[in-house]
């Protein structure tokens, strides 16, 4: 092998490796793109949940009443186990 065929070897071999590393940090890239716009979405389902449920639409009585029916039954629970177990 002469020292031209070498040296077209080793050229080629570090296009190669430029070209795999090219690939691997725009895949790096991509997977932290999306990592961020899942944030961004989870914020925003979180932030419209919460407007949501505060409004003055079906979806914010609903949670209002859910709201009021957590409050009740947290209140009666201990007074009709005291009743069941004790009476």
């Amino acid at each position: 092998m002469s020292n031209m065929e070498s040296l077209e070897s080793q050229l080629t071999e570090k296009e190669r490796q430029a070209r795999v590393n090219a690939q691997a940090l725009s895949s790096i890239e991509a997977e932290n793109t999306k990592r961020e716009a899942g944030g961004y979405a989870v914020m925003a389902a979180a932030l419209g949940y919460g407007e949501g449920a505060l409004g003055d639409g079906r979806f914010g009585k609903l949670s209002h009443a859910a709201k009021l029916f957590c409050i009740l039954f947290a209140m009666l629970v201990p007074s009709l186990l005291v009743w069941h177990v004790l009476l």
